[in-house]
């Protein structure tokens, strides 16, 4: 744990940031850039805001190494998603420090871990540890909605200034109770799934509600909502995953015996159903489909001529979206529908057999004995995805711990992290830096 005082002055820190409202839409992310350049100047550390759009900021600040080792980035991302004060325990731009917790909507995600890096990016230069790669601070705009001002916008028009060896983001935490009452484990990112977002739209002969017809749009796109949503896509376990869980089952039993399930494709597919009440589990182990909108007609009694939906595919690292968007159109051949795709984003992933891995899995036992870590391909995607374009080898952990009611608040409502766990991140940020640097 890190000093009291530290502690308190990182708490203080994480406070003052959650006070600016940086929900995206709009984003306002300068404010918050503004804020963390005002700490860091104050340090005498150089930092640049680099503006994508009216007010939205994109901070970076280096501290230099020897060159020897290449750099190491430290990324978070400014913006946050919406809150209703009205269900809050304490306002979400408060940053009250109650019940031994710091309140507040992007405690979690973000800012908490944007704290814990900049914290350990600030004592690295007051005690002038001598470092032999650089190690860059970025704060991006615009993660919650995609990137186009945020990381894409920045490895895009400035690839020089980002371009990293290894990048530590979110994508991964500390959970508390997964492996048994009180037991403490670390699912760290070293993946995502890609995005395939898809619009079915059907055509049709509008007319009068009280004479149906074969041409009724809506009853061509249940049809075939009903074909896509019917199929059950197979279990499917890539390289790196199967990587992840024999790293995971390393040691004794029972972990070993969970590995050997975990791997077997045949045993898993037998157990499809079941597999289905662990959301997050089922969501990285399948290509998955969800129905997200709907919209169709204007009046009780008209037969709209025209119908859609919007699917949120995300497909597995060894997919193609070029395959997969061609299955999915076999399966409404017979369906006069249209599937037009609204946004691409491939997946991506880093290799576990690196110095980075070693090191993270390292420090984090060492601050947290018996702790296990797992490595995983997120459902979700995160700004990582950027830079593994630019070659770097990206995890995503926010290095302390929750509770399953602190997690599900991520995007809810009472989002908080504790002071302990503050300090924690801190440390073992702060300990991973120093021994990828020296």
């Amino acid at each position: 744990m890190i000093s009291e005082n530290l502690l308190k002055e990182a708490t203080g820190l994480l406070c003052d940031y959650l006070r600016i409202d940086t929900t995206n839409p709009p984003g306002n992310e300068e404010a918050g850039a503004v804020f963390l350049k005002s700490v860091l100047e104050k340090e005498g550390l150089p930092a640049e805001i680099y503006r994508s759009a009216h007010g939205r900021g994109n901070l970076i600040s280096r501290l230099k190494g020897d060159g020897s080792k290449k750099p190491l980035l430290l990324l978070h991302h400014i913006d946050v998603v919406g809150a209703v004060e009205k269900d809050w325990k304490y306002p979400p731009f408060s940053g009250a420090v109650k019940e031994g917790s710091i309140w507040g909507r992007g405690a979690l995600d973000c800012k908490g871990l944007g704290i814990m890096q900049l914290m350990a990016f600030v004592l690295l230069k007051r005690e002038r540890v001598p470092l032999r790669r650089d190690i860059i601070y970025l704060a991006v705009a615009d993660e919650e909605v995609g990137g186009e001002y945020g990381a894409g916008w920045m490895a895009k028009r400035y690839p020089e200034e980002v371009k990293a060896e290894f990048l530590l983001n979110e994508g991964g935490m500390g959970a508390i109770g997964m492996l048994g009452k009180d037991r403490k484990l670390y699912s760290l990112g070293f993946g995502e799934k890609g995005v395939l977002w898809l619009r079915v739209r059907a055509r049709g002969k509008a007319g009068h509600g009280s004479m149906p017809h074969s041409e009724n749009a809506n009853d061509r796109l249940v049809r075939a909502l009903t074909a896509i949503l019917g199929h059950e896509t197979p279990i499917q376990i890539g390289q790196g995953m199967r990587e992840a869980f024999r790293e995971f089952g390393r040691g004794s039993l029972p972990r070993s015996l969970i590995v050997r399930l975990l791997v077997n494709e045949p045993v898993l597919n037998l157990l499809r159903k079941r597999l289905k009440a662990y959301p997050k589990m089922n969501a990285i182990l399948r290509n998955t489909i969800s129905l997200t909108n709907l919209r169709a007609g204007f009046k009780e009694n008209v037969i709209p001529s025209e119908s859609e939906a919007v699917l949120d595919c995300r497909l597995l690292p060894d997919t193609e979206p070029g395959e997969f968007l061609s299955w999915l159109r076999g399966l409404v051949r017979k369906e006069a529908v249209e599937i037009e795709i609204i946004k691409e984003a491939r997946s991506s992933q880093s290799p576990l057999k690196t110095e980075f891995f070693q090191v993270i899995s390292e420090v984090v036992k060492a601050n947290t004995p018996g702790v296990n870590i797992l490595p995983m391909v997120a459902a979700g995607f995160t700004d990582s995805r950027f830079f593994r374009e630019l070659g770097a080898v990206a995890y995503g952990l926010i290095p302390a711990f929750y509770h399953p009611e602190e997690i599900e608040a991520m995007h809810g409502v009472d989002e908080r992290i504790t002071v302990e766990s503050l300090g924690l991140g801190t440390k073992n940020i702060y300990d991973i830096i120093n021994k990828l640097s020296l």
